[in-house]
């Protein structure tokens, strides 16, 4: 809640200081719009450095080093995780990025990358297990007459997701899965950007990780 808040009020400076320097830099001389003009873009550098040194998203001042990466020149992504519940009947459902709070969706995912293959048997079932737990609690909120909540309260539905492929795809009930899950599987996805613009569904799975309750 810290965060949201620091975050708001870094946002209402910028955009305060932005059309500031847009709207009295007509008014005013030459001199005093360059003024103006340096003291925004000191808040901004002051902003962003806060984010990057304390590694707290200041959306949208983002510490995010996972999205600072050069795309490959050959138009094939490198193998990303990703996370689908399964239930009894061995059908697999995405997960509302939702149900992992309060750790972002990136965060989590780039945790897995790096370590989940790392670790021994039984503290990988650890993580399974937690994340079972997690998701399973999340379908169940989801499903309730609450719903889901977003990371922001005070938005709801208006929050801003943490990346715009991952939205909010619990809120309604219609699209949320009514089975329980009873295991957990983290594929690595890779995919050619030519091809998949022609069929998005030209994806390669490889299972990196599959636990059952």
């Amino acid at each position: 809640m810290k965060i949201n808040i620091v975050s708001t009020f870094c946002f209402l400076m910028f955009v305060t200081f932005g059309l500031l320097v847009a709207v009295l830099g007509r008014l005013l001389s030459a001199t005093a719009r360059r003024r103006l003009t340096n003291v925004f873009l000191l808040a901004v550098l002051f902003i962003s450095f806060g984010a990057g040194l304390t590694q707290h998203n200041l959306w949208p001042f983002s510490s995010w080093p996972v999205l600072a990466y050069p795309a490959p020149t050959d138009g094939n992504y490198p193998a990303l995780p990703r996370i689908m519940g399964v239930d009894s009947s061995g059908n697999e459902y995405d997960i509302d990025y939702r149900a992992w709070r309060p750790l972002g969706l990136e965060e989590l995912l780039s945790w897995i990358k790096l370590h989940l293959a790392r670790l021994d048997p039984a503290a990988r079932d650890c993580v399974g297990a937690y994340l079972l737990g997690r998701s399973n609690l999340a379908r169940v909120q989801a499903l309730s007459s609450a719903g889901l909540p977003y990371p922001n309260p005070w938005f709801g539905p208006l929050t801003a997701p943490t990346h715009m492929l991952h939205p909010a795809i619990w809120s309604h009930p219609e699209s949320v899965p009514h089975n329980s899950f009873v295991g957990l599987r983290v594929y690595e996805e890779t995919w050619n950007v030519e091809e998949r613009s022609h069929d998005p569904q030209r994806v390669t799975r490889v299972l990196a990780f599959d636990y059952r309750q």
